[in-house]
């Protein structure tokens, strides 16, 4: 979010188009995709407590490099490798603590509630990172974040000093057959697989390109730096943050495909008008922006719950790096294929049409997803059955 925010400025300070800036975004991604594999994978060995710290450092100290070292787009497309590397590798990790922590009933308002954190950690990274960079030039705008990820890092050591590392245990008292895939990835975890893959092109994209469309239409408004970089930040991240608790607490109650076949329908809508709107004025953008974020977002939580619920634990870690690289190296390349689309044809609205279509497919196979469910009563067997 650092590079996602400093990017209105970047691309006249570094003398950027479209193609290099959302190739710079693309790069982190597909690092990020690795790193999710691989930490995903020794969580079920190593624990994922052990895990999750070690990335959580090694990613604040990428960032102190990327904040010294990025000066141009070379050295920022080779160094935003290593902090993808190192900041992809807490994601899986938390997720499968929140998993140890919570029962399946409770699992969607869980898992929202972290990433609610998440997001409020993109607002600041956003809203810092693109006033900073527009007083104080680009480097401070990625010193003040690398700030913050080693602030994360600290909070992180504390807060799980005493936590066992239960993931260990579990591998040990799981089966030692090697990890059956076919038994594993039936119907219904096909159908989460695909709807992730969707939900992450639409939602990377949104996440890379959407602060550059609200700043650039924010612009002639004459607001100060401070105020546009806080609008920017709210619009995109503060309904997303919203959207994860609120959604993933009914998905609970709901049942996850119903939750997030709206969504899904929701999300490709938005993103279909979002860049259309630039032509309408600023008011219908950050409106626009806003619900759609809200809606790009809300089925992260929803999907990670349910997989969670669907898969046994022994193998949960293995099948959540899988699902990791196949989602985030997919949509590792919507920002790059949005920006080439945008150098074509000059249009925000054209360049949205990608990510709608991404939107599209979380839609059907959340359709898939409710047509093969098979109710059962009981609260704990809802968010297995109900999905």
């Amino acid at each position: 979010m650092a590079f996602a925010g400093a990017l209105p400025v970047l691309r006249s300070v570094w003398h950027m188009d479209a193609t290099t800036a959302g190739a710079i975004q693309t790069a982190f991604n597909l690092s990020n995709a690795v790193a999710l594999l691989v930490a995903s994978w020794l969580s079920d060995s190593l624990g994922a407590k052990r895990v999750y710290l070690a990335c959580t450092w090694a990613g604040a100290a990428a960032l102190v490099m990327f904040a010294i070292f990025a000066r141009s787009p070379h050295t920022a497309l080779i160094l935003i490798v290593f902090v993808g590397l190192t900041q992809g590798g807490a994601y899986t990790p938390a997720l499968l603590l929140v998993a140890d922590w919570s029962s399946p009933a409770e699992r969607g308002r869980a898992m929202g509630q972290m990433l609610a954190a998440g997001s409020f950690g993109y607002l600041l990274s956003v809203s810092l990172s693109m006033w900073v960079a527009r007083a104080y030039g680009p480097a401070a705008g990625f010193a003040i974040c690398a700030i913050g990820a080693l602030a994360g890092a600290m909070v992180g050591q504390f807060s799980l000093k005493g936590v066992e590392n239960r993931r260990c245990q579990r591998e040990a008292e799981g089966s030692s057959e090697p990890i059956q895939w076919k038994s594993v990835f039936g119907t219904t975890s096909v159908c989460l697989l695909v709807g992730y893959v969707a939900h992450c092109w639409e939602l990377l994209g949104s996440w890379a390109w959407t602060p550059t469309l609200l700043a650039t239409v924010l612009q002639p408004s004459g607001l100060g730096a401070m105020t546009i970089s806080l609008i920017v930040g709210g619009t995109v991240h503060l309904s997303g943050m919203i959207a994860t608790g609120v959604v993933g607490a009914l998905s609970d109650r709901w049942g996850r495909s119903r939750v997030l076949i709206c969504v899904g329908a929701m999300g490709a809508l938005c993103s279909t008008l979002i860049g259309w709107s630039e032509q309408w004025g600023a008011g219908w953008v950050i409106a626009l922006a806003a619900i759609g974020s809200f809606f790009i977002l809300a089925d992260s939580g929803v999907l990670s719950a349910a997989m969670t619920d669907e898969v046994p634990a022994v193998y949960l870690g293995r099948v959540m790096g899988v699902r990791s690289i196949l989602g985030f190296g997919a949509g590792a390349l919507a920002p790059m294929t949005f920006g080439a689309t945008l150098d074509w044809t000059h249009q925000w609205g054209w360049a949205y049409m990608p990510l709608a279509a991404g939107g599209l497919v979380a839609f059907l196979a959340a359709l898939g997803l409710r047509k093969i469910s098979q109710p059962v009563a009981g609260i704990t067997a809802l968010a297995r059955t109900d999905l």
